[in-house]
C-alpha cells in the first residue's frame, strides 16, 4: 500500500523531539557515553522517519532489541504528551508491522481520541487539511489489524467511517469489498478447510462436483482477493484464501502458486502447507505432497486433515506399513 503522493504522508508534528536531529549530531566534547545514546536515538529517529514517509516500510530486518528501542522512545514521547497524535500513530504502526495487532488497535484508538471528530461543512477543507491524513491512516490500519484478528464486522465499521468523509476512496472501497467477502462465515469456513483427499484404491466415493451457483460464488470471491492483493501484495492470509478459492474452482496449478506465495511471506502457516499438499496431490505429485503434509504436521502434529491426506497418499502408493518401510 505504498503512498507516492507527499500529501498522503503522516502529518508531522511541529513540536517534537522526534525531529530534533540536529542537536543529536553535535559532537560530545567530553567524549562521554552520551555519544552512544545519541547514536541510538538517531537510529530510532531514522526508523520513525521512514515509517512516517512510507507506510510500506518494512521492519522485518530489525531486531527485537531495535523494535523495543523504538517503542520505548515513542512511549516516552507519549508520557510527556498524551495528545501527541503522530507518536500514537507510529506506535500503532510498529505494533501492527510486528504482529501485535491488539496493541496496534489500542494505539490507533488513542490516536483517534486526539483528533477532533466534528467535520463542520463550512470548515471541511480546514479539517481535512489539519486532520484528514492522520484520521484516515489511524482508521485504515485499525481496520487492517481487526482484519488480521478475524474481526471483520468491526473492520468494516472502521472502513465505513473513512468512507463517510472520503466516499470515493478506491483503496478503502476495495478493502471494504474484501472484508464483506470475509464476513461471509460459511465461505471462510470452506476456504480454511479444503476437502480431504480420498485414496482412489479405497473405493470411497469422491466428493461430488459443486453446483455452478456455488462455483460462481468462489469466482466472485477470487476477484475480491485479487483486488486486495493489488493493494497489499504481502498479505499471506489473502494469498492463502486466494489459493483455496482456486483449488475449489479446480485451478490447481494456480492454487499451488498462491500457496507458495503465502508460504514465502509466512513459512510457519500450517494451513498453507496442508493446502499446498492437497494441490500437489491433485496435480499428481504425490512425493512432493507428502513433504508438504509433513511440513504442516511439523507445525501442528494434531492436524487431522494433514494426517488423513498423508495416509491417503501412502495408501495409493502401496506403502501400507510405516510409510512403506
Amino acid at each position: 500500500m505504498a503512498e507516492t503522493n507527499d500529501n498522503r504522508e503522516l502529518k508531522q508534528a511541529k513540536r517534537s523531539s522526534l525531529y530534533k536531529e540536529e542537536s543529536l549530531h553535535e559532537e560530545d566534547p567530553l567524549g562521554s557515553g552520551i555519544n552512544k545514546k545519541r547514536k541510538n536515538d538517531l537510529e530510532v529517529i531514522d526508523i520513525i522517519g521512514s515509517l512516517m514517509q512510507d507506510e510500506d516500510f518494512s521492519l522485518e530486518d530489525e531486531s527485537s532489541f531495535t523494535i523495543n528501542k523504538v517503542l520505548s522512545f515513542l512511549n516516552k514521547e507519549i508520557s510527556e504528551d498524551r495528545n501527541f497524535t503522530e507518536a500514537w500513530l507510529i506506535k500503532g504502526t510498529v505494533l501492527y508491522k510486528t504482529g501485535k495487532y491488539n496493541g496496534a488497535i489500542e494505539a490507533f484508538d488513542w490516536a483517534l481520541e486526539t483528533i477532533p471528530k466534528e467535520v463542520v461543512k463550512e470548515n471541511r477543507y480546514l479539517w481535512e487539511k489539519n486532520y484528514g491524513v492522520n484520521y484516515k491512516y489511524a482508521l485504515k490500519f485499525k481496520a487492517l489489524a481487526l482484519f488480521k484478528l478475524g474481526r471483520y464486522k468491526e473492520g468494516l465499521d472502521a472502513f465505513n467511517e473513512i468512507l463517510e468523509i472520503y466516499p470515493e476512496d478506491s483503496e478503502i472501497l476495495n478493502y471494504k469489498n474484501i472484508l464483506q467477502t470475509l464476513e461471509d462465515e460459511s465461505l471462510i469456513k470452506e476456504l480454511n478447510i479444503l476437502p480431504y483427499n480420498y485414496p482412489e484404491k479405497s473405493g470411497l466415493q469422491k466428493r461430488e462436483k459443486r453446483p455452478a451457483y456455488e462455483l460462481d460464488r468462489y469466482a466472485r470471491a477470487l476477484e475480491d482477493f485479487d483486488k486486495s492483493l493489488e493493494i497489499n501484495p504481502q498479505d499471506a492470509d489473502i494469498w492463502r484464501y486466494r489459493g483455496s478459492a482456486l483449488y475449489i474452482l479446480g485451478r490447481y496449478e494456480e492454487a499451488l502458486e498462491a500457496f507458495d506465495k503465502s508460504l514465502e511471506i509466512d513459512p510457519k502457516d500450517e494451513n498453507a502447507w496442508s493446502f499446498k499438499g492437497s494441490a500437489l496431490y491433485m496435480l499428481n505429485r504425490p512425493e512432493k505432497a507428502l513433504k508438504a503434509f509433513d511440513k504442516a504436521l511439523q507445525k501442528n502434529p494434531n492436524k487431522l486433515e494433514a494426517w488423513f491426506n498423508k495416509g491417503s497418499i501412502l495408501f495409493e502408493l502401496g506403502r501400507y506399513v510405516n510409510g512403506g518401510e
